[in-house]
This record gives C-alpha cells, structure tokens and sequence, in this order.
C-alpha cells in the first residue's frame, strides 16, 4: 500500500507538525505507553511513524524502537530528522518489519488510513507478531454515533471513521464526519 496524497504533501506536513503531540493527552499516553513497555525484550513498533517524531521520542525515553510507514516522502523526511531511529517502508500489516520480538505496538491516526474491511485482520496480523502482555496504543477518530465506517475528509489520504461510542477510552478534539461529530479515541490494550 503506498500514500501518494502523504509523498505529495510530505514537505507542507513537515513544516506543519514540527513537534510530536498537538494535544497534552497524546503526550501523556506516549509516556504511559513507553513505561508499560519498558524493559520487555524486542522493539517496539510505530506503525504510521510519518515523520517519525512519536518513534524518536519513544527511543528518547529509553525504548528500542522502529518506524513503519508506507509513505516514502515522510519516510525520507524521518530519516532525515531522526538517524538515531530505523524506519522501514510498509504498511500496518507489518510484514515488512525484520524477524524479531516485538515488545510493543504504537498505532496513531494510522489505522485510519486502512480499509475498514481489513482493520480486524491487521490486528489480528499483530496479534501473531506479539506475545500475552505485550502492550499496544491505538489512537483513531471515532463517531459519536453508531453505524457503519464514515469516509470523512482527512486531506492527505482517504480515511474512515467507526462508531466506539461504547469504548472504555478516552475522547479528545473532535472532527466532523459527513455532518456527524467525530472524536480522537486513545485505546490502549494489551494482548
């Protein structure tokens, strides 16, 4: 899977989000996350790293991390930003990830961008990669409302919305999906 809209606007991207978090619950569930995988053997893995910030931060607090993203102009911009860091190009499949443990799995606003037919098997796909506790964050817009996945218009890429009204998680912002309200959802589960 590639993201022409995400190569094409990698340049005006980058200069729109200079920092890792926009909001200081993103930054709070980053730190949480890397404390809950702290210490566990092998990377951990942030999938739709983009720019690769959350992944450099990540390796900032001490975590063995690598960034996997389908977009080559982000990609070249990571690796431009953060050398200290490994990306690989694929998607949220993981297939393109070198063999070895995964300690954990970071997933933010990336999932969107995977058809909503296919999002249970990519989680299902990690789920082989990983063992029983190994941490994963996702974050992802969410409906208010129950129904069916709503394209809606993210301006980069073609992305989808789902109804996780009843989530145990946390909103934060919000968007509007076809006239329906949308919210940033932080799940956060563990094998």
């Amino acid at each position: 899977m590639t993201q022409p809209g995400y190569d094409a606007l990698a340049d005006t991207y980058a200069a729109m989000f200079p920092e890792p978090y926009q909001y200081p619950i993103e930054r709070h569930a980053a730190a949480a996350f890397a404390e809950a995988a702290a210490g566990r053997p092998g990377r951990t893995v942030d999938v739709g790293c983009g720019l690769g910030h959350v992944a450099a931060d990540l390796a900032g607090r001490g975590l063995d991390v690598i960034g996997v993203d389908p977009s080559p102009g982000m990609l070249a911009h990571a690796r431009r930003l953060h050398p200290e860091v490994p990306f690989v190009d694929g998607d949220a499949s993981l297939a393109a990830l070198p063999d070895g443990p995964i300690a954990a799995i970071l997933a933010r606003f990336s999932l969107i961008h995977v058809e909503p037919g296919e999002v249970r098997s990519t989680v299902r796909a990690w789920s082989a990669l990983v063992d029983a506790g190994t941490p994963v964050l996702v974050a992802f817009q969410a409906a208010d409302e129950p129904g069916p996945p709503l394209a809606f218009d993210h301006a980069v890429a073609p992305a989808t919305t789902t109804d996780h009204a009843d989530d145990d998680a946390s909103p934060e912002g919000g968007n509007r999906a076809h006239g329906k309200s949308t919210r940033r959802w932080w799940a956060p589960w563990r094998r």
